[in-house]
């Protein structure tokens, strides 16, 4: 396979994931008609000819390569939501969205204008490769498999099939950003709220 064509194609993957599962919707109990319709259906969207291109060429040009993070995230995501085959814990997600957000922080405020230092270069350079693997590494002695994430995105950055030759555009974009950001926040709000509920239960319970 050509890399021009490969990268048509994956580009149109994680849309057509992202897709397939808002139209599954969140019945925990997911039809298999329902799940194979959702998947059909989607396909069918994308490859709708909208002028002289399908829909997903159009969704393509506001973001024609989605990172490896994002895409394989959304597989994990399908895959448990049609077969029941839970790859990801909860601890795995919470290490997806704090490396979301901790390399959102280091890359986008320069993007807006925030800050002189450019973040973006380390991509070209060998520091961002050597700690992404030193990160994963550590994900994985700790049983964390959002290291494996990160490992096959260094691997196929690596092989040269992505379009961009840096590695933050492998590892992150906007909506894995985005997405790990507010799912931060939520977990941070959740601890905090957690914490001031078992501090009025011990106060609760020492009172005579």
């Amino acid at each position: 396979m050509r890399p021009q064509t490969f990268q048509w194609f994956y580009g149109a993957l994680a849309p057509w994931i992202g897709l397939s599962l808002l139209l599954m919707g969140r019945n925990p109990r997911l039809a298999r008609a329902r799940a194979a319709g959702s998947i059909l259906l989607s396909s069918a969207i994308l490859l709708l000819p909208l002028g002289s291109w399908p829909v997903c060429r159009w969704i393509a040009v506001l973001e024609p390569s989605p990172s490896i993070t994002l895409t394989l995230l959304l597989v994990i995501l399908l895959i448990r939501r049609v077969g029941g085959w839970r790859f990801f814990a909860a601890k795995d997600w919470i290490a997806a969205c704090l490396f979301g957000s901790i390399a959102s922080l280091i890359l986008y405020p320069m993007g807006l204008g925030l800050t002189a230092h450019d973040s973006y270069a380390w991509g070209w350079e060998p520091i961002l490769p050597l700690a992404t693997a030193a990160v994963a590494t550590i994900l994985l002695l700790q049983g964390n498999r959002f290291g494996v994430i990160l490992l096959l995105g260094l691997g196929i950055f690596a092989t040269g099939a992505m379009e961009s030759g840096n590695l933050w555009d492998v590892l992150l974009d906007p909506v894995v950003g985005a997405a790990s950001l507010a799912a931060t926040v939520v977990l941070i709000f959740r601890k905090i709220h957690h914490g001031k509920r078992q501090g009025t239960a011990e106060l609760i319970a020492r009172r005579p």
